[in-house]
């Protein structure tokens, strides 16, 4: 005995799957075996698989099992998914008109057959042999399901872009002169959004067509949902629009959502075709139907999808229509899909090459824009970031007076906000996000740009940079004694997450971590430490090596366990002259202090502040030390402390 599913708008498609007595089977578009089926039910054979290959969108993924008790198939439905309603019922196969919901599970004799959904094409056949088939087939024939050609009276028709027919002289002329009068003004100008274009192109068209009445236009985006078959939403909010307005469902069943093709142009046609069985929501009156994708006219084009990422397609029906063939003017509804899709990928271009500029340098972007929108998809990359703040912004910010000195000050923070961006592209880095008077910005990532090696030594050269930029803003302050930089710069490494986060049109570039966190505590604690530019112990580390590396000088400070943070980490001063507000540490300078360190790691505080008293008064960091050690003097760790030092500061 077999089950046999045929598509009853092309008979010719069929598959089918002999039942041994005791035997299961699974039906669906993309039938799945329960795990328990792998030792099959009570220790039998596993259930076998049915798939339905065609376009019905009516057959769930995984609809139902079948199980054979002699001459008998027993049938039932599989349970709902969680989220889903139950798959599709069963109906008796029948004209749609005549079809009767049948309640599962039920037995099919030899020579039944069922249908899934009211307005299914898929029927399941319970028959001794696929040679019986055909004689099941002349049944459906004499009861009016089918024509005499085997095609079910539903049927929509299909056409490619290239084997529509021509127009004639009049209608060509008369769509060249739409196309140079009214086709610039009318759709080509004067549009903001995409919904406006939508209409725009809409309304052209309802008044386009000539010899066409009651035209109807709609752009539609779709989507496949597996239980209500193809979903829409109308693009375009046409004041116009017929209030009954609402497409064919059967014709855009016909569309394939899972593999589109820019190219295939559906067409419903009274003179052509039968009417739909199911058009009595459409009204009788209806004349041609057309479904176009909205693709440019250029090779390898794909399909315009919204913001949703839902294709879209161009749907025009007419009423009362004269006489004229439809499908004559399919290439005029092509040409202005095409156009409409062009003009929705030029605003797109430009809008991520808007969304770009604020986070890549232009050489950058040439290479970005030439490759693979989804490489900007988040995933873990191994990167150096930096933040960088204005110091004393707040501050200047709050002593402004007036409207025009805060406005002052805000154009002069804009200023500075853009020198750095600029240093960040200058070094091809990324800027991630802005923070009122400074800014984070990464190296690494996407780490199949040229850039993306080296960018420890790449991140601490911009920090150099940066400050040494700033020198012309850096201030004497009498309060510490020497010249501070305008700026401070936290600077680590190590792996991230980043990406495009956000919708399509307003994303933007997010990063998130522990090491993306210690950066911004860095740029923090450098206020601690009075110096311009703090690094990471890791960032250090990756610089051992790197070509020209070692024209930069460290010292290292402590081992710090930021505020928030489990671990502690030791962090390195990047050594810049005292002139652009660096400590201008000498070697001298930097032996004795780290031997100091070491002797407070020992637990002797009396000696480290013996050493430090070797460090010029105005050494930012000494001081810094020496009062951690005198508040250990007065009150020492406990026995688990292992060197570090906790930080308040956020």
């Amino acid at each position: 005995m077999h089950l046999i599913a045929v598509n009853l708008e092309d008979p010719t498609q069929q598959v089918s799957v002999s039942l041994p007595d005791g035997g299961r089977v699974r039906v669906g578009r993309k039938p799945e075996s329960d795990r328990s089926d792998t030792a099959g039910a009570d220790g039998g054979e596993p259930a076998k698989l049915l798939t339905v290959p065609w376009n019905d969108r009516l057959v769930n993924r995984n609809h139902s099992e079948a199980t054979r008790h002699g001459d008998m198939l027993k049938l039932e439905r599989l349970p709902n998914l969680q989220g889903r309603s139950r798959p599709n019922t069963f109906f008796t196969n029948a004209a749609r008109d005549h079809r009767v919901r049948l309640e599962d599970p039920f037995g099919l004799s030899y020579g039944q057959s069922v249908v899934i959904g009211n307005q299914g094409t898929t029927a399941l056949y319970w028959l001794r042999s696929p040679a019986d088939l055909n004689k099941a087939m002349r049944k459906l024939v004499a009861d009016g399901l089918l024509d005499r050609s085997g095609q079910m009276l539903s049927q929509v028709g299909s056409t490619r872009y290239d084997d529509v027919a021509s127009l004639d002289e009049y209608s060509l002329r008369l769509q060249l002169k739409l196309i140079q009068t009214e086709l610039p003004e009318k759709v080509l100008s004067g549009w903001s959004t995409d919904a406006e274009l939508y209409n725009r192109a809409a309304v052209f068209l309802e008044s386009a067509l000539p010899g066409q009445r009651g035209v109807g236009v709609a752009f539609l985006a779709l989507e496949e949902d597996d239980e209500e078959g193809v979903t829409y939403e109308v693009l375009n909010p046409d004041p116009n629009m017929r209030a009954d307005f609402q497409p064919s469902r059967t014709l855009l069943s016909q569309l394939s959502l899972d593999n589109p093709d820019p190219e295939d142009i559906r067409v419903w046609s009274s003179e052509i075709d039968q009417p739909f069985i199911t058009a009595h929501s459409l009204g009788r009156k209806i004349d041609w139907i057309a479904a176009v994708p909205v693709s440019s006219a250029e090779e390898n084009a794909k399909i315009h999808r919204d913001a949703l990422g839902r294709l879209v397609y161009l749907y025009v029906e007419t009423r009362q229509a004269s006489d004229a063939d439809a499908v004559a003017f399919i290439p005029f509804l092509r040409l202005i899909a095409s156009l409409v899709a062009g003009l929705l990928a030029a605003r797109t271009r430009q809008r991520v090459q808007d969304r770009l500029s604020a986070y890549f340098s232009p050489a950058i972007r040439e290479i970005i824009e030439a490759g693979d929108p989804a490489e900007l998809e988040p995933a873990m990359s191994d990167c150096s970031v930096i933040f960088c703040d204005r110091r004393g912004h707040s501050r200047h910010l709050e002593r402004a007076r007036t409207d025009a000195q805060i406005l002052s000050r805000l154009r002069e923070n804009q200023s500075v906000v853009g020198r750095i961006t600029q240093t960040v592209f200058d070094h091809d880095g990324v800027v991630t996000d802005f923070a009122g008077d400074g800014a984070l910005a990464l190296w690494g990532w996407p780490d199949w740009l040229p850039a993306s090696v080296r960018h420890a030594s790449r991140a601490v050269a911009a920090a150099e940079r940066m400050v040494l930029d700033f020198a012309d803003l850096a201030e004497f302050e009498e309060e510490y004694g020497r010249i501070m930089s305008p700026i401070r710069v936290g600077v680590s490494t190590g792996r991230i997450a980043v990406g495009r986060t956000g919708p399509s049109q307003q994303w933007h570039i997010s990063v998130f971590g522990s090491v993306v966190n210690l950066g911004a505590r860095l740029e923090r604690i450098a206020k601690e430490f009075r110096i311009p530019v703090l690094v990471s112990g890791e960032t250090v580390e990756r610089l051992q090596g790197e070509p020209g590396a070692q024209r930069w000088r460290f010292r290292r400070l402590c081992l710090v366990k930021p505020a928030g943070f489990q671990k502690s980490y030791p962090i390195f001063e990047l050594i810049l002259p005292a002139a652009v507000g660096g400590s201008g540490a000498t070697e001298e300078t930097v032996k004795a202090y780290e031997e100091a360190l070491e002797l407070f790691l020992q637990r002797d505080w009396e000696g480290c502040l013996a050493q430090l008293g070797q460090l010029p008064p105005d050494d930012s960091p000494g001081r810094w030390l020496a009062d951690r050690a005198r508040r250990y003097l007065a009150a020492p760790p406990g026995p688990a402390w292992e060197g570090e030092i906790p930080s308040l500061t956020k």
